[in-house]
């Protein structure tokens, strides 16, 4: 491993390509990890309106069919 390590540093015209995938690969998993932030911020947002909107519970002792 240490000799592929030496071979890429002597010859920086294989290493930039390599760098430059190695770059692509951590920016597709931010933008992956961002968006998954993003949509559990809006569900979390959401399900806080709801709360707030329809109370902390809701009361199913009316519904018929359900044991309770």
């Amino acid at each position: 491993m240490t000799g592929v390590i030496e071979y890429l540093l002597a010859n920086p015209i294989f290493l930039v390509p390599i760098l430059l995938m190695a770059a692509m690969v951590v920016w597709a998993v931010l933008k992956r990890l961002l968006k998954m932030a993003a949509v559990v911020v809006i569900a979390g947002a959401m399900y806080v309106a709801l709360v707030e909107h329809f109370g902390a519970g809701v009361d199913l002792s009316g519904l018929p069919g359900l044991p309770l």
